[in-house]
């Protein structure tokens, strides 16, 4: 029980910091495995198949967790319109995971996003995490989609600058 406790404590201490990245960065095979553990080895996947195709992970923004060098977490953005795009490909490490992270990932990619103008980010997301998008201010749609096997749920987010929230607040 002591051992347990113990290295719950050095995780716990540990200063976790987010970068992003692009396929041509140092990180990216760490990312590239992460992805592949989390979300498709435990479907029976080969290592590969987090890869929907070259271009699109070449066109998307990668964000990564790192814990000194080690990949810890990730989500992906693919800008799909002029103001608009998909979120994909988050993971977390099972350590890591309940503390927080995926939270502060998101969070993270959505202040680059609206730094970069867009204003509307959608993702599909498996039944067993709709209600943390939810609590993150995803609105699911009503379809459900197989994907991989699996049932899938559209969320979409409207991302509001900081500047027109303070506008509006200001004009009455």
């Amino acid at each position: 029980m002591e051992k347990i406790k113990s290295e719950q404590t050095k995780l716990s201490k540990k200063k976790v910091k987010f970068k992003f990245i692009n396929p041509n960065s140092v990180e990216y095979p760490k990312e590239l495995m992460l992805r592949w553990e989390v979300l498709r080895k435990p479907l029976g996947m080969s290592p590969g198949s987090e890869i929907n195709s070259k271009k699109e992970e070449e066109e998307s923004l990668h964000l990564i967790a790192l814990d000194g060098k080690e990949v810890v977490g990730c989500v992906l953005f693919h800008p799909e319109k002029e103001k608009e795009g998909k979120l994909f490909q988050m993971a977390v490490s099972e350590e890591y995971r309940g503390r927080g992270f995926g939270r502060k990932l998101i969070i993270a990619l959505e202040k680059e996003l609206k730094s970069r103008h867009f204003d509307a980010i959608y993702l599909q997301v498996r039944e067993e995490v709709l209600k943390f998008y939810i609590k993150m201010g995803y609105a699911p749609d009503e379809a459900i989609e197989m994907k991989l096997g699996i049932p899938h749920r559209t969320v979409r987010k409207k991302l509001l600058s900081q500047k027109f929230n303070l506008d509006y607040f200001y004009s009455k």
